[in-house]
């Protein structure tokens, strides 16, 4: 008899310990997740932040001045919305990438901009930041699927009924 509350006592410590041990593990990756959220967020301020410099640079080359509005529109947006969650910037991050593909794409068909340092400079800058943008919402996804199998673990105890915790969506 005694061994069998010995077992059942070892059972409960290791369960126990497990689960509390899943606790920890799902509140620090949700705050590396928040730490990665920070990072993009940043990188795409230092991304969008020089946008108009390169249009002012692109406006010399251009003789319809209307092809600017959208990106102009969009860093308004930018400043208006002074964004907080990566959610509400990946819709707005990619209206802009897709405007800076078509000003590259007119930057191609103008021989004299591509001798322009500032405007070489400006559209690798923007590229740099672009791809570690995407390099770091690659890393979050990988944070996000670890936290949500974690959450899945938890959801098998009983934990779960005292301890909600709502799934996070991947990019």
């Amino acid at each position: 008899m005694e061994l069998k509350i010995i077992i059942f006592i070892s059972i409960s410590i290791i369960l126990i310990g497990f689960f509390i041990f899943n606790l920890i593990r799902i509140y620090s990756i949700s705050d590396a997740i928040r730490e990665k959220e920070l990072e993009v967020i940043e990188l795409f301020f230092w991304k969008i932040n020089k946008i108009p410099s390169m249009v002012e640079i692109m406006k010399k080359y251009v003789k319809h001045q209307d092809v600017f509005e959208e990106i102009i529109y969009l860093h308004k947006l930018w400043i208006i919305y002074n964004i907080k969650s990566v959610y509400d910037l990946l819709d707005l991050n990619n209206r802009i990438h897709k405007e800076f593909i078509f000003l590259m794409k007119l930057s191609t068909k103008i021989h004299d901009i591509q001798k322009d340092w500032n405007f070489l400079y400006i559209r690798n800058y923007v590229i740099f930041y672009e791809k570690n943008i995407e390099k770091e919402i690659e890393k979050m996804d990988v944070l996000i699927k670890k936290y949500n199998s974690y959450r899945r673990i938890k959801n098998l105890s009983v934990i779960w009924l005292f301890y909600p915790i709502e799934e996070k969506i991947e990019f």
